[in-house]
């Protein structure tokens, strides 16, 4: 199974909650076929959003929105057709660790050769916070997290493949001066990174155990990136 080579630390969100943020130049592990994929420009402008806009960000038909609960369930009944008993998964004492896991991923990863959703582009979004200034691109560079979702298959967490060298999300020249006296002051400022992509063919979906404690079930698509963009609500 391929493992990712980020290293994500942590911060804390307003509220209490954790928000994992994983280095800007991280990359998934190395590929033949990834080495071939252009990477897209992390160079983008920061939209400005209403809570309520991020499918408008969708400007071509052929890309599936999977940014609700709804959307990524029904997108995984079509590709899995039943989500794992994932009581079931967890290993017996004595028996190899993550056994049972590898077994399914292998299974699962053979039963959806071929399936042309491998081939759907896909949107989903993850979380940023918007970091130093660059000047030469008079923009802030983006440190960014996964953004879990609670569905009844688990929580699904996406996993981009094929990031940009670079990411700099460029704000509007009314906003400009006002982000930055705000990251002057030592205020984080969250963003919405918006990726397009496809499901990667010999491991498009992953799934584990999270880390939490409560060692839930979690679905991890892996998505070769195509498209970022960065948005703001309610700036």
């Amino acid at each position: 199974m391929n493992k990712t080579a980020f290293e994500f630390f942590t911060s804390q969100r307003p509220g209490g909650h954790k928000f994992f943020l994983w280095a800007v130049l991280g990359v998934l592990s190395w590929h033949p076929l990834l080495a071939q994929a252009e990477i897209p420009s992390g160079i983008q402008p920061l939209q400005q959003l209403r809570e309520s806009n991020v499918h408008s960000l969708i400007t071509d038909t052929s890309v599936r929105p999977l940014l609700t609960a709804q959307e990524q369930e029904a997108f995984l009944i079509e590709l899995e057709k039943q989500p794992p008993k994932w009581d079931q998964l967890h290993d017996p004492r004595g028996d190899e660790h993550g056994a049972r896991l590898f077994n399914l991923n292998r299974l699962r990863d053979d039963l959806r050769e071929q399936n042309p959703l491998l081939k759907q582009r896909v949107a989903f979004v993850w979380s940023g916070i918007l970091h130093e200034y660059h000047d030469g691109h008079q923009g802030f560079k983006v440190v960014m997290g996964p953004n879990p979702t609670q569905t009844t298959w688990g929580i699904v967490r996406f996993k981009p493949t094929g990031l940009p060298h670079e990411m700099v999300a460029v704000p509007p020249p009314s906003l400009l001066h006002s982000l930055k006296t705000q990251i002057d002051e030592g205020k984080p400022l969250e963003i919405g990174i918006f990726f397009t992509g496809t499901l990667i063919p010999w491991e498009s979906i992953i799934y584990g155990f999270s880390h939490d404690g409560l060692e839930q079930g979690m679905v991890m698509p892996v998505v070769q990136i195509d498209g970022v963009q960065y948005f703001i609500r309610n700036p």
